[in-house]
């Protein structure tokens, strides 16, 4: 083989192992977290994460909140007092079967106020420097207790153009406000997108809604077909 390499120009060499680097560093798991309210608590959070680890090249942190707004994201400590939370994660290598729960590292159903990712130093800020996200999902905006901006800076101070994906709500009453807020958000930044919901399902008479079964699956596979685009131009550059 050496002997072979000694009739192969420099110059081509080089392209050849410029390629090879290029594919090590497409295969190597990147990280996501993923902020989310009660949708993503419940059943479109399951499939949404679900989806997304099927690629089986992610490791994955989905902390949902119920009840929760971006402002909720933005305090001193992440806790929950409204509708109880959810914490899954997965790796690129965990094996999930058909029916099978995401895992789940902490929950409650409970209204209790309760601090969150304890592990992670429970604030966001925190739970940014020792997840390391090589990108960040944010899956708020539905409720109206929010600090868009305020959000956005805070991941900012992680890492300055970090790529973010933002699911907007579905269609339901004032929903053009709500996505009015995010791209007012959004207005200063090429570093994320918006990927909408209102055109997927809903209606203007639905006020509040916890989709299940198929529907849900719909939703949140929808929605990852929508961002996968995006997360791989992405990540590949990084």
């Amino acid at each position: 083989m050496s002997g072979m390499l000694k009739h192969i120009p420099k110059t081509i060499i080089s392209v050849i192992a410029i390629f090879l680097a290029i594919i090590k560093l497409q295969a190597e798991p990147k990280s996501i977290l993923v902020l989310g309210d009660s949708h993503m608590k419940g059943y479109f959070g399951e499939f949404f994460h679900k989806k997304l680890h099927s690629e089986g090249r992610f490791f994955i942190l989905n902390v949902a909140i119920g009840g929760a707004g971006t402002k909720t994201f933005t305090h001193d400590q992440l806790r929950s007092t409204c509708c109880g939370y959810r914490v899954r994660y997965t790796c690129p290598e965990s094996k999930l079967r058909e029916k099978e729960w995401i895992p789940v590292l902490e929950s409650s159903e409970s209204s209790e106020d309760k601090l969150i990712c304890r592990v992670y130093g429970s604030t966001l800020y925190m739970l940014l420097q020792k997840f390391k996200p090589d990108l960040v999902v944010i899956a708020l905006g539905s409720n109206y207790y929010n600090a868009h901006k305020e959000l956005l800076r805070i991941i900012e101070t992680y890492k300055i153009n970090l790529p973010f994906v933002w699911v907007g709500p579905y269609n339901r009453v004032n929903a053009d406000l709500r996505y009015d807020a995010i791209y007012d958000a959004m207005a200063s930044r090429n570093n994320g997108i918006l990927v909408r919901s209102d055109d997927i399902l809903g209606s203007d008479t639905l006020t509040q809604k916890h989709f299940v079964g198929r529907t849900a699956k719909y939703w949140a596979h929808t929605v990852v077909e929508r961002m996968l685009p995006f997360i791989d131009s992405t990540l590949v550059k990084k």
